[in-house]
Order: structure tokens, then C-alpha cells, then sequence
């Protein structure tokens, strides 16, 4: 770990023309077929454990409530689930919600660093591995600071709540870098966890405003539109994607 957390001072200089997708993993060899399906496999099975359990210990609709959820943060939502644990009557809270955020960051983090390589010759996923490796690149350029910090600029990066701002992006960033694939999926867990938990005391401290606006459906969509708006507007300049 601490070798992890060391290579954010050696990572390599940023050069203004675009690298190569196929960015090797800083001095480490490929990983063996095992490592990679414990990556791959591994995040995805202990989700499906905790599908398990919910559904065991409470009912389906907590199981279906995850599954949305989780889908949701997946297609866009991102951090913003976790206000759904402050609707009156939520199968599931704000806090659990939160964990289901940094849980979902962690296997998409895994899985890319245990593939990338492989999903780039992928032709229907190549072009689109190629395309968020150039946001990655751009935002570097648009903030040298998250360059000069490299492994906490990553951390700061995924923290955010901006559109765009995931673990995906963030981990074409952590291999522009030069960072390890220990180190990236450190800084993963660190910038999701913190970005979830301010989600969630924003949730918690604001949860008879966010209960409010639920009751009224309307209010709910104009105030759940706006919302993404912002962070979609916000997440384009973020990006540097403004222009």
C-alpha cells in the first residue's frame, strides 16, 4: 500500500498531444487469469451476496429498490441515489445507499483494471474505451493541479458529483498517470467514499426538504431535472468540455 501511495510522485510528464489507449499499467506485469477473474468476478459476486441477504432477511421489493438504485447510479445518477434513502417509507437509507455507491465504484473499477487491454480490441467497446481516454486526457489539461497531485488528484476527480466524474473516466486518468492498479483502485475507494459520504449528510441533515419535495411528484421531476442539469452543465466545464 505504501508503494501505492508513493507512485503518485514519479508519474509520468503530461505531454499536450493525446497517448495511446493501450496505456501499460506502470511497472507491473499483466495479471495471471486468476488475479483477473477474482477483479472481475469478485465485486460483482459480493453484490449479488448482498441481493441475497436483502432479500432473505426483508423482502423483494428491498431487492428490486437495490437493483434500481444501483442501475441508476450506474447510468447517471451516480452519487445523487443516496437522496433516495431520505423519501419517507425508502426500503433502504441513506447510509446503506451510500455504501451501495462506493461498492458499484469499486466493481467498475476492478473490472477495468483487470480488462482495459482486452476491452480495447473489442471493436463495438474500442472506439467508446478511446473517447472517455480522451475526457481523461482533456481534464488533465484543463486542471495541471490534478497532475502535479496525481494519485489525490484522482481522488479528487472521482469525489466530485458532477457528471462524468466516475470511476470510469477515473481510471483512464489513474493509467495516464502512471499509477499502479493498486493505487487506482485505492483512489476509487477513497474519492467515492467521500463523495458519498458528503451525499449523505446532505441527505441526512436535509432529509425533511428531500421528504418534502417527494410528496409532491411534480416538484419532485422539475427539482430531479434541474438537479441533473446542473450537474451535467457543471460536469461539462469540470471536464473541459465547455468550450
Amino acid at each position: 500500500m505504501v508503494h501505492a501511495l508513493r507512485c503518485h510522485r514519479h508519474t509520468k510528464p503530461m505531454p499536450h498531444h493525446l497517448p495511446h489507449p493501450h496505456i501499460p499499467i506502470r511497472n507491473e506485469r499483466d495479471l495471471p487469469l486468476w488475479g483477473r477473474l477474482i477483479m472481475t468476478i469478485g465485486p460483482w459476486a459480493g453484490y449479488g451476496l448482498l441481493l441475497l441477504l436483502a432479500g432473505l432477511l426483508y423482502n423483494y421489493k428491498t431487492v428490486l429498490f437495490l437493483i434500481t438504485m444501483f442501475v441508476g447510479a450506474f447510468v447517471g445518477g451516480g452519487k445523487l441515489i443516496v437522496f433516495a434513502g431520505a423519501v419517507d417509507g425508502a426500503p433502504v437509507g441513506i447510509w446503506a445507499l451510500a455504501g451501495v455507491v462506493v461498492w458499484g465504484d469499486l466493481a467498475t473499477a476492478c473490472f477495468l483494471v483487470a480488462n482495459i487491454d482486452y476491452l480495447n480490441r473489442i471493436p463495438s467497446l474500442g472506439p467508446k474505451i478511446i473517447k472517455a481516454h480522451q475526457a481523461g486526457h482533456r481534464v488533465l489539461l484543463t486542471h495541471p493541479w490534478m497532475r502535479r497531485a496525481a494519485f489525490f488528484g484522482m481522488i479528487s476527480f472521482i469525489a466530485v458529483p458532477f457528471q462524468g466524474t466516475g470511476s470510469v473516466i477515473g481510471v483512464l486518468i489513474g493509467r495516464i498517470l502512471g499509477l499502479t492498479r493498486t493505487a487506482i483502485v485505492l483512489a476509487v475507494i477513497a474519492g467515492s467514499s467521500i463523495g458519498a459520504l458528503a451525499m449523505a449528510l446532505l441527505a441526512h441533515f436535509g432529509r425533511d426538504e428531500v421528504a418534502a419535495i417527494a410528496k409532491n411528484p411534480w416538484l419532485g421531476i422539475v427539482t430531479l431535472i434541474l438537479v441533473l442539469l446542473a450537474m451535467w452543465y457543471f460536469g461539462r466545464k469540470f471536464l473541459g468540455e465547455s468550450e
